[in-house]
């Protein structure tokens, strides 16, 4: 069964690389180096979001409490595409893509982890939380 700690460890460590990709942006570092920082991103994202649409949200869609199922499709409908469209980021965006158009890549990349930082804020105030009250999560890591 997934963790309340497990899913704050991986929201962490998603950010710790959104944080270093910024800041190779920000240095201007070579286009590969950024596209290897937005690889190590995806490798850390898309599994997690995976996780979360794929077993925390139908469980909480499925509740037998009205008020949680409609916070819950309200929170989830928000952001039902942000997996598509991060997936699709990623895969437009290589080194050479980056260096041709870095100021298209980082527009794009900002809107999305604009997108990705509201997500997870739902996540961490409404949709863990009534996870974890309704035992579709533990508190903590077996």
């Amino acid at each position: 069964m997934l963790s309340f700690e497990d899913l704050m460890h991986d929201h962490s460590a998603i950010f710790a690389a959104v944080r270093t990709l910024m800041q190779e942006i920000e240095a201007d570092s070579p286009a590969v180096q950024v596209a290897a920082s937005l690889a190590h991103l995806d490798s850390l994202l898309t599994p997690h979001l995976a996780i979360e649409d794929g077993q925390i949200y139908p469980l909480l869609l499925a509740s037998d409490d009205a008020g949680q199922r409609i916070m819950a499709q309200e929170a989830i409908s928000a952001y039902a595409s942000v997996a598509a469209d991060w997936s699709a980021f990623a895969c437009a965006w290589d080194a050479s893509a980056i260096a041709a158009d870095r100021a298209d890549f980082v527009a794009k990349l900002q809107a999305l982890l604009d997108t990705l930082q509201r997500r997870v804020r739902a996540e961490n105030e409404i949709l863990y939380p009534m996870a974890l009250r309704a035992a579709h999560i533990r508190l903590r890591a077996a």
